[in-house]
């Protein structure tokens, strides 16, 4: 790197238990849009992606190594390894030291051990998505691995904490390096929750590749999809979950004049509305060309770390409803947003008819909302982080 900024790492290793694969190719495409991100910036990036055994047997597609195009001719390597799995549920953490989450973290923790010998991989710094069980099962390789931890919490709430207890995060996380938040309202949690001293988090809001997330011409956009061309089309993406709102998305537009929904994902909460034109997976390739194809993009979420989706569709040019609540403080302004309360349909619908029917409002906030999207470039993004990670090693030596 010509700048030096992060000299440090020349080899960088992300550990996670949520990231693509050919059997479950929409798992984790944001810590797959970071590692790639690393590879550009022209820093070696291995994937260590823990696959518990029940999981490689009843599933096809999860090979022990492949290798990914990262673009500008880098690559990313992937391994997958096999542990002992005995899940992780919240119920166990009443369990102490006898708690089956704790076998399941420790198996975890020798699976990425294992592929960092036996591939005789010496990274400058180990990076884990999500504080469990990837976060605090790199930070327990690298201290008997002499390796620099960086645990990545993008999950509101804490949720993956719960399965452990704070007691065992606050004793396991405690060797990390440093830490990284996805929003400043994880930053604080961090602090508040877990006794993170503040100088040694950074924040970063997720970003995402605009050289793929960008506008594309609508008409032929809709056609590729078989969309309707005279309709006002309200896209949202993500799992079909209470707490992501899209079924109340489903709500809010059912009997919209000229409006039909466009929903991107599954789950067991589904929108239920008489007027949709799409409502189903979609591979992440394809999502610039599906949010393109619509006008407005509505996600009434509860609780989010940072929301690739926000992005992506901010990225593509489309206008926003989401939610009002800290989470979003980092991503969302008044320019290229209304932000509304998440259960109330009423406010999410008027919001919709807003949009829908002042066409100059739509085009302010979409010409806005692209130029926002510009401060979450993945490579930057991926930059930054890095130098973070650099800047933390080099107080610790």
């Amino acid at each position: 790197m010509s700048d030096g900024a992060f000299s440090r790492i020349s080899h960088l290793a992300v550990v996670a238990g949520n990231y693509p694969s050919p059997a479950r190719p929409l798992h984790g495409t944001f810590v797959r849009e970071f590692a790639h991100a690393v590879a550009r910036q022209g820093v070696r990036c291995t994937v260590i992606q823990p696959i518990a055994i029940h999981h490689a047997w009843s599933e096809e597609g999860h090979d022990f190594r492949s290798g990914e195009e990262a673009g500008g001719g880098q690559t990313v390597e992937v391994f997958r390894p096999r542990f002992l799995s005995l899940s992780a549920r919240e119920a166990f953490a009443r369990l102490g030291p006898l708690s089956p989450s704790r076998f399941t973290l420790g198996r975890f923790r020798a699976a990425v051990e294992r592929v960092l010998r036996e591939q005789d991989l010496r990274p400058d710094a180990l990076y884990g998505h999500f504080l469990y069980l990837a976060g605090a099962g790199a930070v327990l390789a690298g201290g008997r691995l002499d390796i620099p931890a960086f645990p990545c919490v993008g999950e509101g709430e804490l949720w993956t904490v719960r399965q452990f207890g704070r007691d065992h995060a606050r004793r396991t996380l405690a060797a990390a390096t440093g830490f990284l938040a996805n929003s400043s309202a994880l930053r604080r949690t961090l602090v508040q929750d877990l006794g993170i001293p503040p100088e040694n988090i950074g924040v970063f809001p997720n970003g995402t590749n605009l050289a793929a997330f960008r506008p594309q011409d609508r008409m032929a956009a809709r056609a590729r999809f078989g969309l309707p061309k005279d309709r006002f089309l309200v896209a949202a993406a993500g799992n079909f979950l209470w707490k992501k709102g899209i079924v109340r998305v489903g709500q809010a537009i059912a009997g919209l004049a000229g409006v039909s929904g466009v929903f991107a994902g599954a789950g067991p909460v589904p929108p239920d509305s008489s007027n949709v034109a799409l409502c189903r997976r979609v591979p992440h390739d394809e999502m610039p060309a599906l949010l393109s194809a619509c006008d407005v993009f509505v996600l009434p979420t509860l609780i989010e770390g940072s929301c690739n989706a926000l992005v992506e569709a901010m990225a593509c040019g489309l206008p926003i409803v989401s939610s009002v609540g800290e989470f979003n403080d980092d991503v969302l302004d008044e320019e290229m947003s209304i932000r509304v309360d998440p259960l109330d349909v009423a406010a999410i619908r008027a919001a919709i008819v807003r949009l829908r029917d002042d066409a100059a409002l739509r085009d302010r906030m979409a010409a806005a909302a692209l130029r926002r999207s510009a401060s979450f470039d993945a490579d930057e993004r991926a930059r930054r982080m890095l130098a973070f990670m650099a800047a933390r090693i080099g107080e610790r030596t």
